[in-house]
């Protein structure tokens, strides 16, 4: 499972609940690879066997709540975290996750909270910094997302959204050069990034700089036709 053989790691967690039709970790860790495999359905009947095994299984409920969320069913996810963090009240990932379909749902207010109760349980987590930031970016406090996203980046440096979304709120605060930079980044690390290539363009454009930002901008339709 953690090489991304998914399939393997299915077909090995199937034996397992084969020879042990009782084990809800075997129901939970099939669900996991079938959640990243794209199975979300037959993910969900895992989980849901998982946790009637295992009522109290707080890592079931928070798994099942993401995919819920993947699939769109924001208030099933929001029920399964709250459970979660019932069960496991230092859960950091849980709150954040719970941060995540908040935000979602336009409870901006309420996400902050969640993300600053992962922080605090968890200060070392680069998504939960990059989530807020998100947040704090979209209440208008870019002051704020700044700090987040910078200590995201410090957290984890090769995390190219990270960069993209640095460079963004960099543009609300007018620092055009930051911005600039930050894109450039974001492509050095994820070269199909179309979004940082569009925005690079455009900052280039805007300081007629055409040459590259024709560049830029060619680059942004070559990656759209090869995703037709």
């Amino acid at each position: 499972y953690r090489k991304g053989d998914f399939v393997g790691a299915i077909a090995d967690y199937s034996k397992v609940i084969q020879l042990k039709p009782d084990n809800a970790i075997a129901y939970y860790n099939r669900g996991l690879a079938e959640n990243d495999k794209g199975d979300l359905d037959t993910a969900l009947a895992d989980y849901d066997k998982a946790i009637q095994l295992e009522p109290a299984f707080a890592f079931a409920y928070s798994n099942r709540g993401n995919t819920k969320k993947t699939k769109g069913d924001l208030t099933g996810a929001l029920a399964d975290f709250n459970k979660a963090i019932e069960l496991k009240p230092d859960y950091a990932l849980a709150y954040c996750s719970r941060g995540n379909a908040k935000a979602l749902k336009g409870d901006l207010d309420g996400a902050l909270a969640d993300y600053d109760k992962a922080i605090q349980l968890k200060p070392d987590d680069d998504v939960t910094y990059q989530s807020r930031g998100y947040a704090k970016q979209a209440i208008g406090d870019l002051d704020g997302a700044l700090v987040d996203y910078t200590k995201a980046i410090e957290l984890k440096p090769d995390d190219a959204f990270t960069y993209y979304y640095r460079g963004i709120a960099k543009q609300g605060k007018v620092d055009m050069k930051g911005a600039l930079d930050d894109f450039s980044k974001a492509i050095k690390l994820k070269p199909d990034h179309a979004g940082a290539y569009h925005n690079r363009g455009c900052l280039r454009y805007d300081s007629q700089d055409f040459t590259n930002a024709l560049a830029d901008f060619r680059r942004v339709l070559n990656l759209d036709s090869s995703e037709d």
